[in-house]
């Protein structure tokens, strides 16, 4: 039975994530693994902790490619996350934010204790707002944001930048969503996995991913750098699977 989440021959399949931030790589990568699929498929019958270990607040159907699928990464998976609080009254307008404003980019888990888990996401670029206290859905509000350290308030600052703009624009700019360096390599790290869940050899990996050309013949002796590098994407995809989400995806 196929397997593949996409067709692996063709890059076009892959297009979209060359726009999308490294985020959505985890999230490829993840619903490719065996054992989300049978998660998945099982879901109902499982403990909350099993959906937890994923790294994920709500089951996401596999068969929802990035940027369709909108995952929302649990605050300790994703150190992006912004920790918010309902500020006290007395704020003026300008610094109130409007979750209707966005309602077409937002997504929302809440909790057993009744916390609100924000996704604001377009499927390429993606915000995560955890709101500890409170809600986002009476009206507008100030959100107080609670950031500490020093390393780990690195990747929350960009977040809260991209937050503010956001709230004040309706949108992010391009500038503010800069192309991932890494994502044609990831892609072809993707493929591989792909074509490893279709069962195919790594000739047939090598000539879909580098040059159709290559000779089932002359594959040893004539297509040597092309058979080690086919090599390397499999040792790499095959990790991946295994481990979906031990790549850099939240760095």
């Amino acid at each position: 039975m196929n397997r593949a989440a996409a067709d692996w021959r063709t890059a076009d399949a892959y297009a979209e994530l060359l726009f999308c931030d490294r985020r959505a790589f985890a999230w490829e990568w993840l619903r490719r693994s065996p054992t989300y699929r049978q998660m998945w498929a099982h879901r109902a019958d499982l403990p909350v902790r099993t959906l937890r270990a994923t790294g994920l607040l709500g089951w996401i159907d596999p068969a929802l490619a990035a940027p369709h699928a909108r995952p929302i990464w649990s605050i300790d998976r994703d150190p992006h996350v912004l920790r918010g609080y309902p500020a006290g009254r007395g704020c003026s307008s300008e610094d109130l934010f409007d979750i209707l404003a966005v309602a077409p980019l937002v997504s929302v888990a809440v909790d057993a204790s009744h916390r609100e888990h924000w996704l604001i996401s377009d499927g390429h670029w993606s915000i995560r707002l955890d709101l500890n206290e409170g809600t986002l859905l009476g009206g507008p509000v100030s959100v107080e944001h609670r950031i500490a350290g020093i390393v780990s308030a690195k990747p929350k600052l960009k977040a809260l930048r991209q937050f503010i703009v956001l709230a004040q624009m309706g949108t992010l700019p391009a500038s503010m969503m800069p192309r991932e360096r890494k994502a044609t390599q990831w892609i072809l790290e993707l493929r591989t996995g792909d074509a490893l869940l279709d069962d195919a050899p790594q000739q047939d990996i090598a000539r879909a991913l580098f040059d159709r050309r290559i000779a089932p013949r002359r594959w040893r002796l004539e297509s040597a750098s092309y058979r080690l590098r086919a090599q390397r994407l499999v040792k790499i995809a095959q990790r991946r699977l295994a481990d979906p989400l031990g790549g850099p995806w939240f760095d």
